[in-house]
């Protein structure tokens, strides 16, 4: 990978981070790695990337900042002492009052402090977690559009705004004392789930999965859990590992996808599925659960389903189908109901699973038409079965997925 695009990609939610610890202000923040990523380019293309790539831009967004500061405290002297002053209570008094207080010692981690500032409740649910992703994770804002099912423009829209409001109220980037931590847990949460998720199913770029975005998204989770004891992360955690424990068998060496009942399962990390089972059993679950609560666990006995079976032929599709009526009714979404259709059609057949699928209403998806065309294949309409394999590869916008699809498509003759 170019030294540059792994500084963006994979790094950029660290000095976002550490930037913002120091200056407190995202607006420069954002314009001085902007600044530093532009210079970066220019110079590197023409003396060759340096032995820190991450330290040098980190260095040059810092002195952009600097020179901005100093040029707005100049401005700042020049004005009337009257205007200053009403312009810092305007600040103050825009803050709510659990922001104010930055508790650093009761966060550690820089990224996980990150999100917590994002996750605002100034901010809609929503908007903090997209924020989040884009801000902290790295997560392209294209990914984070098909996460919550809206068309690209929609959601750097929403971004600017997140940001404009942000910076137009005053919102300090603080973490809240430990008495607020709470309230944030279940944004957060989602914020984690959602960057799990870009990290196995990203919806664009060269890669089959992400397996580092997902990585960070559990090492955020396990660093959450230790700071405040709620029950929204136990399931989530299991749910996590459960899906991360079959990396390894995920893609073949010459970069193919392979599909889940073609995996070697002697790859899989049996360690992480026995942790997650473990974390399934705790007495902490089962109690009457808070919504999100009851859907991380719902997913994550489906995903055990999967994870504890000997072979793919012995999974208990039944089992799965009913995990998934459940999910269902207490939260429906166009991801589930597709997972359902897809378990309906291995237990009562493609026609079954076809029916399952008119339900889901997501006409844009090429997972959806990805679906229908394995369908059609299986109950003998190969010439449908073609159609909607073109239809997935001309929505879809990741690489791997595309050759994937071409050569399930060519496999029809």
């Amino acid at each position: 990978m170019d030294p540059l695009e792994h500084v963006v990609r994979e790094e950029w939610g660290r000095l976002t981070a550490l930037l913002l610890a120091r200056f407190r202000r995202l607006d420069l923040v954002e314009d001085g790695l902007g600044d530093a990523v532009a210079a970066a380019a220019e110079s590197w293309s023409r003396d060759g990337a340096p032995d820190r790539p991450a330290g040098w831009v980190h260095a040059v967004a810092r002195r952009r900042i600097l020179d901005r500061l100093r040029a707005e405290a100049m401005h700042t002297r020049r004005m009337p002492l009257l205007v200053v002053e009403e312009r810092r209570r305007e600040s103050t008094s825009a803050a709510p009052a659990d922001a104010v207080v930055d508790d650093e010692e009761a966060v550690e981690d820089d990224v996980l402090r990150l999100i917590l500032m994002c996750n605002h409740p100034a901010l809609s649910p929503e908007a903090a977690s997209a924020l989040s992703l884009r801000l902290v994770l790295g997560v392209s804002t294209h990914d984070i559009a098909r996460l919550f099912l809206v068309q690209e423009a929609t959601m750097a829209a929403r971004l600017t705004r997140a940001k404009r409001k942000i910076v137009a109220a005053g919102i300090p980037f603080a973490v809240p004392s430990a008495a607020f931590l709470p309230e944030r847990l279940e944004s957060v949460a989602r914020t984690a789930y959602l960057a799990f998720t870009a990290g196995y199913a990203p919806s664009s770029g060269p890669d089959p999965v992400r397996t580092e975005l997902a990585g960070e998204a559990i090492r955020l989770v396990r660093l959450a859990r230790g700071l405040v004891d709620d029950p929204i992360l136990t399931p989530l955690l299991a749910l996590m590992l459960l899906q991360h424990s079959r990396r390894d068998a995920r893609v073949a060496p010459d970069g193919r996808i392979v599909l889940l009942p073609d995996q070697d399962r002697s790859r899989w990390r049996h360690d992480e599925i026995e942790e997650a089972v473990g974390l399934l059993a705790s007495p902490s679950l089962s109690g009457p659960l808070r919504q999100a609560t009851a859907s991380y666990a719902l997913q994550a006995r489906i995903a055990a389903e999967h994870a504890t079976a000997a072979s793919a032929a012995e999974t208990r599709w039944e089992r799965i189908v009913q995990g998934y009526d459940l999910l269902l009714r207490l939260d429906p979404s166009p991801a589930a109901a597709l997972a359902r259709a897809v378990a309906v059609g291995e237990a009562d057949g493609p026609e079954a699973g076809l029916e399952a699928l008119d339900a889901v209403d997501h006409p844009n998806s090429h997972r959806v038409w990805a679906v229908r065309a394995e369908l059609l294949n299986r109950s003998g309409c190969p010439a449908e079965a073609r159609e909607a394999y073109t239809r997935a590869i001309s929505l879809c916008r990741n690489d791997a997925e595309i050759a994937h699809l071409r050569a399930r498509r060519d496999r029809l003759g």
